[in-house]
């Protein structure tokens, strides 16, 4: 089980120590991402997170990158709906210096006027490398059509406008807002103890933040209505989503979902790839995955097909939708999901950067600590009977939104889920 260390300023820690490991994981967390975004700074999140290898009061860009490599550290970070993490693995014998460095990037990055204008430019092609990928589209047009103009439904890298508008005060006001230490946690994993990690924390951290207050808190729970976005592209492919809107991180129903997800689209024996794949051949991907949030989550389907099977498929996946939300899930489809979702946890338990990354969000969102064998008992104490229930409950045609990114179609999507 992970230890939390609590700090008077309002930061929390979370390590989990393996001692037979020479690798340590170390993320910082900012609890922000889009969602927390008002509509003109859309964008600013992401941004931020670049702008951290950008240059320090010591060290430039190259020499950043430079010292990573000296130590063999991997050096990353990434930005979501609500969260922002940076991120270091390496071993034993570099985890100060790596950390010291890592904690450098988050406090003493100074945001050049010369950094800003070349980022910017890199930003802009990550945007439009996005609108030449139809399936990162997709993720973007549903989350538009459950979540409409509230915050969950911006995008994360924002508009080519507001990227080209954010300067470096932008960037200091906003992490005096929300990098504070109550907004915030660090997560450690691997050959690393609790006094080792408070050590460092104390030293390169602590008393470093320049905030104190958190300025907006997470997306309150929104009422979905059904709908569908379409957006029309001239792509080889056609990518469509089709949304449930469930639950949020801090449901006790979070791994019935689970269970539901790898039954319904989770792997190569799910029910969704048996049929749209391997039995009608008309898809090469297809796949469901929940997306959960601190008020807010939904069910998710994502496939890919040729236009002209846009209807078939469609009739497709509201087929096995409806057939396990009323019939349910067989004995051994329960039983094969048990043992794939206990696999999975202690497989990610083997490896430091899994256990950081899971460390995490029970820890900046609920306040609460990480335990495999707690996770392996949740999973065990979940019953058929409530998967199936679950799949009755939010399976249902009355919120069901879906996305469509591809050719021109006349195809009524919405109409089809929905029976009509």
């Amino acid at each position: 089980m992970s230890e939390i260390l609590r700090y008077d300023n309002g930061l929390r820690v979370g390590v989990e120590n393996i001692p037979s490991l020479r690798s340590v994981s170390i993320g910082y967390w900012a609890g922000v991402g889009s969602s927390k975004e008002l509509p003109e700074i859309n964008g600013l999140s992401h941004f931020t997170e670049h702008m951290m290898f950008k240059g320090t009061s010591k060290l430039s860009p190259f020499q950043i990158a430079r010292r990573f490599d000296e130590m063999g550290t991997i050096s990353n970070a990434f930005t979501g709906k609500e969260m922002t993490c940076y991120y270091i693995k390496t071993i034993d014998d570099y985890v100060e210096p790596s950390f010291e460095l890592l904690s450098d990037l988050v406090f003493d990055s100074i945001f050049a006027e010369e950094e800003l204008d070349k980022e910017r430019k890199v930003i802009v092609e990550e945007i439009n490398m996005v609108e030449d990928a139809p399936e990162d589209i997709c993720y973007d047009v549903i989350a538009s059509a459950v979540y409409k103009d509230k915050k969950l439904g911006q995008t994360i890298l924002g508009s080519i406008e507001n990227v080209k508008r954010f300067n470096g005060d932008d960037i200091r006001k906003f992490m005096e807002n929300f990098y504070v230490p109550s907004n915030m946690a660090v997560t450690m994993a691997g050959g690393i103890t609790v006094e080792e990690a408070d050590a460092l924390i104390r030293k390169y951290c602590l008393d470093r933040f320049k905030g104190d207050r958190c300025a907006l808190g997470y997306e309150q729970k929104h009422d979905v209505v059904s709908d569908c976005k379409y957006k029309f592209k001239d792509f080889e492919q056609t990518n469509i989503a089709v949304a449930y809107p469930t639950i949020s991180v801090d449901s006790d129903r979070f791994m019935q979902q689970a269970y539901l997800s790898l039954i319904l689209g989770g792997g190569m024996s799910s029910r969704l790839f048996q049929t749209v794949r391997e039995q009608m051949g008309l898809a090469y991907s297809v796949y469901s995955v929940p997306s959960v949030y601190r008020n807010n989550g939904s069910f998710n389907i994502f496939v890919n097909i040729t236009p002209k099977n846009t209807e078939r498929v469609v009739r497709c996946l509201k087929k096995e939708i409806d057939e396990v939300a009323v019939k349910g899930v067989t004995d051994e489809e329960f039983e094969r999901a048990r043992i794939q979702l206990k696999t999975s946890c202690v497989f990610g338990f083997e490896n430091p950067q899994s256990i950081m990354n899971s460390i995490a969000k029970p820890l900046l969102m609920l306040d609460k600590n990480y335990s495999l064998d707690g996770k392996i008992a949740e999973i065990e104490a979940v019953t058929k009977q409530q998967v199936n229930e679950f799949a009755q409950r939010y399976l249902t045609s009355s919120r069901v939104c879906a996305a469509y990114v591809g050719k021109k179609t006349d195809v009524d999507i919405l109409g089809i889920l929905k029976g009509e």
